[in-house]
């Protein structure tokens, strides 16, 4: 027996001690005794049936009510007369030498699952039961292995098959099933917490996280090596040879819920609380999921438990300090990012980068070009502080306010085409006081409204300002100065639009200190000034933020915006009479035919970059520059104590390749060193806990019960000397989930029937011992899909 380890071969008093050990004794030991319960002792006959009752019914432990089996081991133990122990309540938490952080042993010779169990049932006079008859073999092995009922003519065909290997073939034709990688995979996802949004207040949808789901489905289908499938997982697009399935695999680290309003907060104390909180789940699925270990609860003092240090948990945190879920935008939308190996992205970035200079240059000479055929200002016409002008580019022809024109976006004869909105660079300047001034061709009067000219705020700390030349649609088709929420939005009576068709309009908005907006068509006043309530904080005149306001340009169809301008003054109407009378500054093409000439080479080129085909994204770990990793005191954000370095736990003394890494070690090295130790042949967690979830799913209840938690608070295996066995040849052979599989399903401790003993349920009510095959109800989508494949 391991060390640490309770055996079924323990009496039924010591049972129940290690029970109430593990359970109670945290609460009411010697020197704790709360409510005056001191468990150290046997309670004795009189106070145990009290004991089970508040255990029975849920009220104890608080919160954590005990497994079934442990609640019926307690009740046959006060049935039996609840016989004392002979010894004190020893150690409340697992040590150095708890039995899972021992090295697997094996026994000498090797002995098979049918000897393990047999020899167990036989140490309780016990026997296992008779084998289940063929068609209940056939359903329980392909619901297993497949999660759909067999046809009705794969049952015949079984049933009729007389040779000795018919249940092997069975097996062989189940496991090459494509739909075994499909149900073994769903397993797989509910345990590392695979979601299809990010739940909180907002939930986005993921909408490139399936590729993981498929990546789970193809590893099992094709067998993949298991310490392969982990590393992959771990630290995949870090490894060689590069692939790009093991960039998917890193969606592990990132599939957790994401709080992107506290991560948005203004408050920094609670984006660093809520940061701590997404990483503290990454160390959790980490180590639950691959170590069985609960290393996340380590993160305000030392394990209560099990032997971790909390200077273990921040060690390991620092290895996925830079592991961040791919977003988008200031809002942290749920993203993916560009599913490309590092050569294929250095391959891309190359190409798009010489089309890209390419375009630079055609852009050089038609803009220089454009500047010789431009007529010089007047005296009396203001000068802006950004001009768009649409002849090549969305860029600022005076400053740095400049758009990037996307794919989708088009641009004709100087003009920006609908269904595109351009947005700027963030202004490098506070903005006050200001005026919207913009062109427009006229190809009809629409029906729909739009924003043609806009400057907002980004982010809400400023209140997410914003103002626009505004067209209102329907049957008002007139002009507003669109604002926050309509705060600052008034009809000012001004004329329906009716500009001829092939005609140039021209718009513009002053918004003054004072709070005063007006409202300005064809370089004459557009209705009557106003002054929205200045007892609104949206009512006052708005202030555009350096480095988070911004503009947007729009078209809409029959109105496409030809020249856009913002000044940094409230101009004044013989300002804009005089601006309007200038006029733009760009030249139609067709009045040069060298201009002509080097537009189309320009559009060559930028259609030859968007035929650059995008790469498919995948919501996988998105890898920053890592901030130092700091011990944090009671866990508290607020009190930061020393740079802790990348490292493992130091429970497992033993096992090679225990690593500390310095503080600024590189991101890819941190994981890929943690990938390397965890699958390590010596650690003997490793293979452990996968053997246990294998059985687990196959038998309802695993050697552990807890898949989880291999420590204190999990409890001990039933049959130690069977877990390490088949851990050890899981090594041994590579590490075959398939190969597992046939073992378990091959052995009489499988194929026997559920068929009920009452003087075995008497000693082992909980079928612990399996001495039969422990009967469990289909999962939802295993009913959902036999009622749609029937």
């Amino acid at each position: 027996m391991l060390v640490g380890c309770r055996a079924f071969g323990a009496s039924l008093e010591e049972e129940a001690r290690e029970i109430i050990a593990r359970r109670c004794a945290s609460c009411h030991s010697a020197e704790t005794k709360t409510a005056g319960l001191d468990l150290s002792r046997s309670p004795g006959p009189k106070r145990a049936p009290l004991l089970l009752g508040r255990i029975a019914s849920g009220q104890m432990p608080p919160g954590k009510p005990l497994p079934a089996a442990e609640v019926e081991t307690l009740r046959r133990w006060v049935d039996a007369g609840a016989p004392p122990w002979d010894a004190a309540i020893g150690p409340r938490r697992a040590g150095a030498d708890w039995w899972a952080l021992q090295p697997l042993r094996t026994a000498a010779g090797r002995r098979g699952i049918d000897e393990w169990v047999r020899a167990k049932l036989a140490e309780h006079g016990l026997q296992p039961a008779p084998p289940a008859d063929r068609r209940t073999l056939i359903r329980r092995v392909t619901f297993d292995l497949t999660g759909l009922p067999p046809q009705p003519g794969e049952i015949d065909e079984f049933m009729g098959d007389s040779r000795p290997d018919a249940y092997e073939r069975l097996l062989d034709r189940l496991l090459a099933s494509p739909h075994y990688g499909e149900h073994w995979a769903r397993h797989w996802l509910d345990v590392v917490r695979y979601s299809e949004s990010e739940g909180f207040e907002r939930d986005w949808l993921r909408d490139h996280v399936w590729p993981y789901r498929d990546y789970v489905i193809r590893s099992f289908n094709r067998d993949q090596p298991y310490p392969e499938f982990v590393r992959e997982q771990i630290a995949g697009d870090v490894l060689e040879p590069a692939a790009r399935d093991g960039l998917i695999a890193t969606g592990l680290l990132v599939m957790g819920p994401t709080d992107a309003v506290g991560l948005t907060s203004a408050v920094p104390q609670e984006r660093a609380a809520v940061r701590e909180d997404q990483l503290e789940e990454i160390v959790g699925v980490v180590s639950q999921t691959f170590l069985g270990l609960t290393v996340n609860c380590a993160r305000c003092h030392d394990h209560k438990f099990d032997p971790i240090p909390q200077r273990d948990y921040y060690r390991m945190k620092a290895i996925f300090e830079g592991v961040w879920q791919p977003t988008v935008g200031d809002e942290l939308k749920a993203d993916g990012r560009p599913l490309l190996t590092s050569a294929e992205r250095v391959a891309r970035e190359t190409k798009v980068a010489a089309i890209r200079n390419r375009i630079q240059a055609a852009e050089a000479k038609l803009g220089g070009f454009d500047r010789r055929a431009r007529p010089p200002r007047t005296a009396t016409t203001p000068a802006p502080v950004a001009q768009w002008t649409f002849e090549t580019d969305a860029r600022d022809d005076l400053g740095g306010l400049h758009a990037t024109l996307p794919a989708t976006a088009e641009l004709r004869d100087g003009r920006l085409l609908p269904a595109t909105v351009l947005v700027t660079e963030p202004l490098d300047f506070d903005l006050r006081e200001r005026t919207l001034e913009a062109w427009i061709h006229v190809s009809a009067v629409p029906e729909k409204g739009q924003t043609l000219l806009k400057i907002r705020n980004r982010s809400g700390f400023r209140g997410a300002a914003m103002d626009g030349i505004h067209f209102v649609g329907g049957k008002a088709k007139r002009w507003e100065n669109a604002s926050t929420v309509n705060f600052r939005t008034e009809d000012v009576g001004g004329p329906a639009e009716d500009t001829p068709v092939g005609a140039r309009l021209h718009v513009a908005i002053a918004y003054a200190t004072d709070g005063e907006i007006r409202l300005y068509r064809n370089g004459a006043p557009y209705g009557k000034p106003y002054r929205p309530d200045s007892g609104s904080a949206h009512g006052r005149l708005q202030t555009y933020g350096k480095g988070d306001a911004i503009v947007e340009l729009a078209s809409v169809a029959g109105l496409e915006l030809e020249e856009a301008r913002l000044y940094n003054q409230a101009l004044s109407p013989a300002m804009i009479a005089a601006s309007y009378s200038a006029g733009v500054v760009n030249s139609p093409a067709a009045a040069i035919p060298e201009r002509t000439r080097l537009a189309s080479e320009l559009e060559a080129v930028r259609q030859e970059l968007r035929a650059v085909e995008e790469p498919a994204k995948v919501f996988a770990a998105d890898v920053r520059t890592a901030e130092p990793t700091r011990l944090l005191l009671r866990g508290d954000v607020n009190r930061p104590g020393e740079v802790m370095s990348p490292g493992a736990v130091s429970c497992l003394k033993d096992l090679p390749g225990d690593f500390h890494l310095p503080p600024d070690a590189p991101n890819g090295a941190r994981r890929r060193q943690l990938a390397e130790w965890i699958t390590h042949p010596r650690n003997p967690l490793f293979a452990r806990v996968i053997v246990n979830r294998i059985w687990h799913y196959h038998f309802g209840a695993g050697l552990v019960e807890s898949p989880n938690d291999f420590g204190f608070n999990g409890g001990a295996p039933s049959h130690p000397e069977l877990l390490d066995s088949l851990a050890a040849d899981f090594l041994r052979t590579g590490g075959s989930i398939k190969r597992l599989h046939r073992m378990i399903l091959t052995s009489d401790t499988y194929r026997q029937s559920s068929r009920f003993d009452s003087a075995a349920a008497a000693k082992d009510s909980g079928t612990r011992l399996l001495w039969r095959f422990p009967p469990q109800r289909l999962a939802g989508e295993a009913v959902r899909d036999a009622m749609l494949a029937a």
